[in-house]
């Protein structure tokens, strides 16, 4: 029975040690799509207070002109947006160290963040995450969150090692590290046409009171009490026909938000609905011309004074 144990023992020592090697030595791709969270969190903890921060998934990296919204503002925006799979707590917790007196914090959440996403995020994305940024640890905070960074570092040594065995496809001309500019918003699928046929829907919102992310949201806004801190919340661009196919469903969520969230609410969903041919190659994915006009709409609605 004791050698059996230590015959267990020493094959689990064996298969971590393999396995954590793999993870170590496995090939980085450093154009890789998450490996610009490294330089979102380079901007979040590097540039002076007061200024604007973004989160949110994709959506926010690929829908807003921070450019555009620091020149009316008069400050610096960082857009923090990236993946919506690494899970609203992920999202809220990388930013709270980081906030100073006078900042703003701009949160665009995804509807899937209320009724679909974990709030603990996705293995795979957590861990390719954390792999291309471990700073960016510091926004793990809970077991579950740390068992995805853990599985998800093995998935991610895996894809790599099995694109380098494979046939290597022609890298993406958007979803990569460069296709972000100086503020974190993705800008390189503004020159692209709008592929064929791209993912158009929204899986459909079941909508929950008490409801987890809500909850998530008010206990990270209560930490904020007293900081010196605005915070609010925005709702995504989404197509008009999206938002016709569950539009009870959207609305029986903004009433829950307005009844139980305690943070500032900019409009309704119906506000930031938006013509299909405004879209790039998803649902929450403005193009060139639906990039501008989100943008504007969200500087009119937000109750801020432009610089002077």
């Amino acid at each position: 029975m004791l050698k059996l144990a230590r015959n267990l023992f020493s094959l689990g020592f064996l298969v971590t040690l393999v396995m954590s090697l793999l993870v170590l030595f496995s090939p980085h791709d450093t154009d890789n799509y998450m490996a610009a969270a490294a330089d979102k969190h380079r901007l979040l903890v590097s540039v002076d207070s007061p200024r604007m921060i973004l989160i949110g998934g994709s959506n926010t990296a690929f829908s807003l002109d921070s450019q555009e919204m620091a020149k009316y503002f008069g400050m610096p925006v960082i857009n923090m947006g990236l993946n919506v799979d690494l899970g609203l707590r992920y999202m809220l917790n990388e930013v709270q160290p980081a906030l100073r007196d006078g900042d703003i914090l701009l949160i665009f959440p995804e509807y899937a963040h209320f009724s679909d996403i974990p709030l603990d995020g996705r293995a795979r994305e957590l861990g390719t995450l954390i792999k291309f940024c471990p700073a960016c640890i510091s926004g793990i905070t809970t077991p579950v969150q740390a068992y995805n960074v853990a599985a998800g570092l093995f998935q991610a040594a895996e894809s790599d090692i099995l694109r380098i065995v494979r046939q290597p496809e022609d890298p993406s001309p958007v979803y990569v590290r460069q296709g972000f500019n100086a503020w974190g918003d993705m800008v390189a699928h503004l020159g692209q046409p709008a592929p064929s046929g791209f993912a158009n829907s929204i899986p459909k919102i079941k909508v929950s009171s008490p409801n987890p992310a809500i909850e998530l949201l008010n206990t990270f806004y209560r930490s904020l009490d007293g900081a010196g801190i605005q915070v609010f919340l925005v709702y995504p661009a989404i197509p008009i026909n999206i938002y016709k196919a569950q539009q009870e469903n959207f609305n029986t969520l903004a009433k829950l938000m307005e009844t139980d969230l305690e943070i500032p609410i900019i409009g309704v969903p119906q506000d930031f609905i938006y013509a299909a041919k405004l879209f790039y190659d998803t649902t929450y994915h403005l193009n060139r011309e639906g990039r501008e006009a989100h943008t504007d709409h969200v500087i009119d609605m937000l109750p801020l004074m432009p610089s002077k």
